[in-house]
């Protein structure tokens, strides 16, 4: 969690960022764009601050003022409003942001939404682990992007078993529209997982066929294809209720997780896995998948091309003496890997937890944090939601038989039967 002794934490001021061991690329102090984006962020931030109304304020009256004098859409001040107040009810993450002024107005609006409808007794969990989320490891971190934001409270949502999280099941829509240019467009809404079968299916499809995705898409229909898509899911074994990573969605909820698990047709064992050397340039595949477990992403600062979808990169090359092994290689894309190759860009990686710090061909730096299943962060993460998953059963349980013993020694109504 964050840390607030003296010797490590100035308080960030109108001068500039905060100054500490580890910090967000977007608050270096050695960078003068840093700097100035710290800047304009506390700026915008304080600013906002000072513009939300008082809780008993008439809201809509509020928002048309404030729309007016800022040139915002309603819309939009609405939601900042929302924003703040949800910020507010976050102590420990109100702390932190007001020290680093880290988080802009688009990622203070990320968390409002994902954290709408929440349980207010869920709120000091969620702001225990979130807070803890948002706090940087590393020096020079890349800050965590919208969408790794939102993945992350719907993970903790689930961890706590909030209905929004478990409780409602997807509402799946479909509509074909025709436009007037002779193509139509189909729009369904699927789960995550199902989403990610049907992209790969098509992608596949694609390569093999060179028909376009639009085209693999129709062709895979008509025809009724049988291919082949793997899904690499990762869960641990030895912990009960323990959740289930997918590299399309992150943390999956407690019933997907069950249902994809239940559907699995191979096992590997990623203890076991981590450890090998091929002898090729190639990996094996289970050294292949050990790698996206541990990386999620492209390890390149914030590139979020998936994992499986990724090279291989040998970080000291194969044909040097480079090992084929989660030591010595990491999965980049092809766009990232290319310039790895031609020596634009270089980098350093932790073979156990694969935080890399990568250097740029104009001297400047960056740390990469993975989030896959497989890094030590991860395995802490799978160990909290198993305990608070089986300690909810638990509770569950003992009140379920409460009630049933209660129900068994009532004494009857006046107006009802001695049954």
């Amino acid at each position: 969690m964050f840390d607030q002794s003296a010797d490590q934490i100035e308080e960030s001021g109108a001068d500039g960022p905060v100054n500490q061991l580890y910090y967000y690329s977007v608050n270096n102090v050695e960078s003068p764009m840093a700097v100035a984006g710290t800047s304009m962020r506390r700026a915008w931030h304080l600013y906002w601050e000072e513009l939300i109304p008082e809780e008993d304020a008439d809201l809509e009256l509020t928002v048309a003022s404030l729309s007016i004098a800022t040139g915002e859409s309603r819309g939009r001040v609405q939601s900042l409003i929302m924003a703040f107040y949800q910020l507010a009810d976050l102590p420990r993450l109100h702390m932190i942001q007001h020290q680093f002024f880290h988080l802009d107005l688009n990622r203070l609006l990320a968390i409002s939404t994902a954290l709408a409808g929440l349980n207010p007794d869920h709120l000091a969990t969620v702001d225990e682990h979130l807070t803890e989320y948002l706090t940087p490891c590393a020096p020079n971190q890349m800050l965590p992007s919208t969408g790794a934001i939102k993945r992350k409270i719907a993970a903790i949502r689930d961890m706590v078993d909030d209905p929004r999280a478990t409780g409602s099941r997807l509402r799946k829509n479909f509509n074909v529209s025709v436009g007037t240019d002779g193509t139509a467009e189909v729009h369904a809404e699927v789960s995550p997982m199902d989403a990610q079968m049907i992209q790969d299916a098509v992608t596949q499809h694609a390569a093999n066929t060179g028909k376009t995705e639009s085209e693999a898409l129709v062709d895979l229909i008509r025809e009724h294809i049988n291919l082949d898509v793997t899904v690499n899911l990762y869960t641990a074994r030895d912990l009960a209720e323990a959740p289930v990573w997918s590299s399309s969605v992150g943390w999956l909820d407690a019933c997907s997780g069950v249902e994809w698990v239940g559907l699995a047709t191979r096992f590997r064992d990623m203890d076991e896995a981590m450890g090998k050397h091929a002898s090729g340039h190639d990996p094996t595949p289970d050294i292949a998948a050990a790698l996206t477990g541990r990386d999620g992403t492209c390890g390149f600062p914030g590139c979020n091309v998936r994992a499986e979808h990724c090279d291989c990169d040998h970080r000291v090359n194969h044909a040097d003496g480079g090992a084929t092994c989660r030591h010595n290689c990491k999965r980049l894309c092809r766009h990232h890997h290319n310039p790895k190759t031609n020596g634009r860009i270089v980098y350093l990686m932790d073979p156990v937890s694969g935080i890399t710090v990568w250097v740029l061909e104009d001297g400047s730096w960056a740390v990469d944090v993975p989030e896959g299943p497989l890094t030590p962060a991860s395995a802490r993460w799978a160990q909290t939601v198993s305990q608070y998953r089986t300690a909810h059963r638990k509770r569950w349980a003992a009140e379920a038989r409460a009630e049933a013993r209660a129900e068994a020694t009532a004494e009857p109504q006046p107006d009802e039967p001695p049954f």
